[in-house]
Parts: C-alpha cells; structure tokens; sequence
C-alpha cells in the first residue's frame, strides 16, 4: 500500500527574520530622509508657484478688463457680476460695469472657487500648509515694519494689490522667501520688510513664526 508523502512547511528561522528586519531598517534608513527631504523642498517650490500664478492671474485679468483689478481671488475663477450686492467689486471698491463683465475672459487661475465665498474664506492651501484667503488686500509697502493693509479702498497710499498668505512658521517662511526674493536679503530685516514676500512686523527674528505673510502680487492702479 502506497502512502503519500509528508511534505513539511519550513518557515523562517530566527537568524533569517533578524537579518531581513536588518536589511529593512537599514533601507529605511537611507530612504526615509531622503523623500522627507524631497517634501520639504517641495513646499516652497509649490508656495512660490502659487503666488506666482495668482500675480499672472491678476495681471491677465487687469488686461482684458483694464482699467480694473480684482478685490478677491474669486474674481480671478468667476464671470465678475456687475452689482455691490453680489459681493463683486474692483480693488478700490466700485462697481464692475456690464462693458467690465463682457471683457471678463477667464477664468484665469486654474482653481475652483465658490461664488459665495466670502473674503476671510481660504480659496487654496499652499505650502507648509499656508492658506491664501480670497481677499485681496490694498498694501503699502512704504508703510512701516514692512508694509501696512489699508483698509480704506481709495487710500492714496496703497501701492500694490498683496496675496495675504497665513500660517507660516519662521522656516517657512525663510525657504519660501528664498525662492521668492533670493539670497541678496542678508539678515530678518531684510527678509520681512522688504522685497516682494514680506511678513511686516516691529523686531523681526527669523525664528519667530509669520501669522500674516504678503505677497506684492502686482502694482495697484489708482
């Protein structure tokens, strides 16, 4: 009478198990920083592309519907209405007109905006986590520490419409002024109170995170 044969499942012994956790930890090891490294230089990267496309954004806007700028980023993604009530206006404040909106031919930025989205409201997250909101403000950027809102729409000194972008730690901040201003600003001064990135404020220090950061996306026309 024939009988089977047994065939017996060897598994891993413990020497084999201790050296294949070995080579795994030690791939990780050289990998992992690696691809950290890769998303933190991303996140600049990423930051000063967005900024860059809202300023190409706001300047194809200002041709096609010239003399007029945008008071929100919506303005940028929507066919601009031609009423105060709807929450449209140009950057000083008035009313869009019909021959305005007939010249309208965005949408110029590459994201999806609510109508209804109100000035405070983020419109995208950007880098480090960063969140633009959709207003655009009125910035002088002679105006003390680096630069001041103002929050009157027909100010005489506001010079340029800013991207407002909040959240940013000191870091951030520093990578993404890098990119944005370069290597010639030498010291925090300099970094925060000058250039087109900037994070206004008295006794600036590097390490010291920017709640508010402004972008000087292009010159206000009075």
């Amino acid at each position: 009478m024939l009988t089977g044969r047994r065939h017996q499942k060897r598994g891993f012994t413990l020497v084999e198990t201790v050296v294949t956790v070995g080579i795994v930890a030690a791939l990780a090891a050289v990998v992992y920083p690696t691809v950290v490294k890769q998303f933190d230089t991303a996140d600049p990267t990423r930051a000063a592309e967005d900024l860059g496309s809202i300023a190409t954004a706001i300047e194809a806007f200002g041709v096609n519907v010239r003399p007029q700028q945008p008071k929100d980023i919506e303005d940028l993604t929507n066919v601009i209405r031609t009423t105060l009530a709807s929450g449209d206006s140009t950057a000083l404040g008035t009313a869009y007109s019909t021959t305005d909106s007939a010249n309208w031919r965005g949408p110029y930025l590459a994201v999806s905006v609510p109508a209804s989205v109100l000035a405070v409201d983020t419109v995208i997250n950007t880098g480090f986590s960063g969140a633009i909101p959709n207003h655009l403000e009125l910035f002088n950027s002679a105006g003390t520490n680096g630069g001041t809102v103002e929050l009157t729409a027909n100010s005489a000194n506001a010079d340029y419409l800013a991207v407002q972008v909040l959240g940013l730690s000191g870091a951030a901040f520093n990578a993404i002024n890098l990119l944005i201003d370069g290597a010639s600003e030498k010291n925090a001064t300099q970094r925060r109170q000058s250039g087109r990135f900037r994070c206004p404020g008295a006794s600036p220090t590097d390490g010291a995170a920017c709640a508010a950061a402004f972008y000087l996306a292009s010159p206000l026309r009075h």
